[in-house]
């Protein structure tokens, strides 16, 4: 049976595999690609556990376990290694191989030799019946690049046998290993396999056609996004009008108002900031119109819109047209309700008015922010953008002292990274001699220095909100038994870029002729 597009790509990447596996120098395999095509090298690893012709023979054991510091990463893995293993016992024995591996994490040390450690162990404990075994180091989050690329020179200089081999996925938008040691790029194979997920998606699509309308529909979106990505704005536009007749043939009033959007991405993304906002203003209208007739998604697209058509006033610095809209995106959005997205612009709708130097009405969106944050539950609040519109409040009442607080939190955020340095460093020299409590007092003492700045930087900033005037006060004590202790230090202070218009998920409005 022929292979489908994506069991081509998972071919390709077997022999990419294959590529590196026969290379014996080398012990670590990079796959340098755009974040696009991670969930493919994902796919290609969680393949491995089944026979097919993109299997490789080898043993990928994933690990995702996030990266917060040397000693806390090897720990996790060690953990993660045992409680794999253990869940996969009745597997084992059912394939008539015997699960008797014993691995205990503590008796091998918090590092990336001891790490190590263990897979040499549980490599040695059953060779027999893998090739290679693989570790694939994907951790969820990296708290310190520079310290995750130390650790995997330390696991390299550990010497690993030719038939354990490590492989990790670098984006090449965020790169993250560029602090490799020159020895441990000796031992490092980078490779980057060709992945295009919208090229892939698109010939999927083509081979696995669904019958009747919605195929076709399908097909015109991905075209659609596929020229938004790669093309012009006039390919985008030819292709929308197809699109939108054909919509409007179905009566998918949602479907037209998406291509919409989508049409108004892609002028945005050419700077035609007239056009986009018009294209807006015109898939805003059938918005409402699915709106008027009740479709279950018409204030929602009717709420993007008013997000998109802001962001396009924000890129073209036209402020004042921005805050109009951000306006009209918060009383739709509580309408809805969705209280994150009123949230949301309403801090926008109070960052333009103080741009344009109008604190009465900047303030005035603040203090909504905050009342509609109210009625969220208490643990949903700091994970909003409740703090920014918090901070941002307070930063038109008293800029200069929210600078002042601004520079306590960079302080205490210099404090923590050099605390982790001097961690990550000790942690290094502790790697072929340490035993476990040395590993331990590390985390201790990193610990305690990190608890004790937080602890100096929060009296600071106390003292500094103190010494506002009453309003600032009470806002500030207000914010915070909203958000919690933890804000403003355990938050970003400082306003982040507007939101690029036409990132919705949604397209804008073309008129068909």
């Amino acid at each position: 049976m022929a292979l489908n597009p994506v069991e081509r790509r998972l071919v390709d990447l077997r022999q990419h595999w294959e590529a590196f596996r026969a290379d014996q120098s080398k012990r670590l395999l990079v796959w340098e690609v755009p974040d696009s095509a991670t969930r493919m090298l994902q796919c290609f690893f969680e393949a491995q556990k089944h026979e097919s012709e993109y299997a490789t023979g080898d043993l990928f054991v994933v690990f995702d376990a996030p990266f917060a510091n040397s000693i806390q990463y090897a720990r996790a893995l060690k953990q993660a290694l045992a409680g794999q293993y253990e869940a996969s016992r009745e597997a084992l024995d059912a394939q008539g191989i015997t699960a008797d591996w014993q691995f205990d994490p503590q008796d091998y040390p918090d590092s990336a030799s001891g790490f190590l450690g263990g897979l040499r162990s549980f490599g040695s404990g059953h060779h027999a019946h893998i090739g290679h075994l693989v570790a694939v180091l994907m951790p969820e989050s990296v708290a310190d690049d520079r310290a995750w690329a130390s650790w995997l020179s330390r696991a390299l200089d550990a010497g690993p046998p030719e038939r354990l081999r490590l492989a990790v996925i670098d984006s090449i938008e965020a790169p993250r290993l560029a602090g490799l040691s020159a020895k441990a790029r000796e031992l490092t194979y980078v490779d980057a396999p060709k992945i295009d997920a919208l090229a892939t998606a698109q010939e999927t699509f083509a081979q696995e056609a669904v019958p009747g309308p919605v195929g076709v529909f399908r097909n015109y979106l991905i075209g659609l996004v596929t020229l938004v990505e790669k093309g012009s704005a006039d390919q985008v536009k030819a292709k929308a009008a197809d699109a939108v007749v054909f919509a409007r043939k179905q009566k998918w009033a949602d479907q037209e108002v998406a291509v919409s959007m989508l049409f108004a991405g892609a002028l945005l993304k050419e700077k035609r900031f007239d056009e986009s906002a018009e294209v807006y203003r015109h898939a805003r209208q059938l918005a409402l119109q699915a709106a008027a007739v009740g479709h279950p998604v018409g204030r929602q697209l009717v709420l993007q819109t008013w997000f998109g058509e802001a962001g396009v006033h924000l890129a073209a610095g036209a402020v004042p047209e921005a805050a109009k809209c951000y306006d009209q995106a918060a009383a739709i959005a509580q309408q809805i309700p969705n209280l994150v997205l009123a949230i949301e612009a309403l801090r926008m709708g109070a960052f333009c008015h103080a741009r344009v130097r109008e604190s009465e009405l900047a303030t005035e969106r603040g203090f909504q922010a905050l009342s509609v944050g109210e009625r969220l539950k208490p643990d949903a609040r700091a994970i909003t953008t409740l703090p920014l519109a918090a901070m941002d409040l307070l930063r038109v009442i008293d800029p200069e002292r929210v600078g002042l607080m601004e520079g306590i939190k960079q302080r205490l955020d210099a404090r923590v990274e050099a605390s982790g340095a001097a961690a990550e460093a000790r942690a290094a020299d502790l790697e072929n001699s340490g035993d476990a409590e040395q590993f331990r007092a590390v985390e201790k003492d990193l610990a305690r220095e990190i608890e004790h700045g937080a602890r100096e930087a929060a009296q600071e900033l106390d003292a500094v909100a103190a010494g506002g005037n009453e309003q600032f006060v009470d806002i500030f004590s207000y914010a915070r038994e909203l958000i919690g202790p933890q804000w403003p230090l355990g938050t970003a202070l400082a306003l982040p870029a507007a939101p690029r218009a036409g990132a919705s998920a949604c397209i804008d409005g073309v008129a068909a002729s």
